[in-house]
């Protein structure tokens, strides 16, 4: 019961990290640059589409943990907590990915400028 209890409680904590809302849809538009970055780490790119794949899997099979035909209203409390993991866990590396570009030696180089040296003599 501890265990089931830890794990409801590390899912909120991400929740709340997550800013659910207006700033995980920010995030969201990180999502092309994210899979196609090649400096970034695959276990991060594998994670966010496992992440992805498997709550996208849950909601379209009749698998569920606490049936609503069994439990009523609060058979929805285990789509809510799935909902609630893959979100955090999908922001948790987009964040981490912004964070990685705003330190990047990278993101300080400007390109696709015109210049030219105009001597004055």
């Amino acid at each position: 019961m501890n265990r089931l209890l830890d794990w409801i409680k590390n899912i909120l904590v991400r929740f709340r990290k997550a800013g659910f809302g207006i700033f995980f849809i920010k995030n969201l538009f990180l999502l092309p640059d994210f899979f196609t970055d090649k400096d970034l780490n695959i276990f991060s790119k594998m994670k966010v589409a496992f992440t992805f794949l498997i709550t996208l899997f849950y909601f379209m099979s009749s698998i569920d943990f606490m049936p609503e035909f069994l439990f009523g209203s609060l058979g929805f409390i285990d789509d809510l907590l799935i909902l609630i993991w893959a979100i955090g866990l999908i922001n948790e590396e987009l964040l981490n990915y912004k964070i990685l570009l705003q330190n990047s030696p990278k993101s300080k180089i400007i390109e696709d400028v015109n210049w030219e040296i105009k001597d004055d003599m």
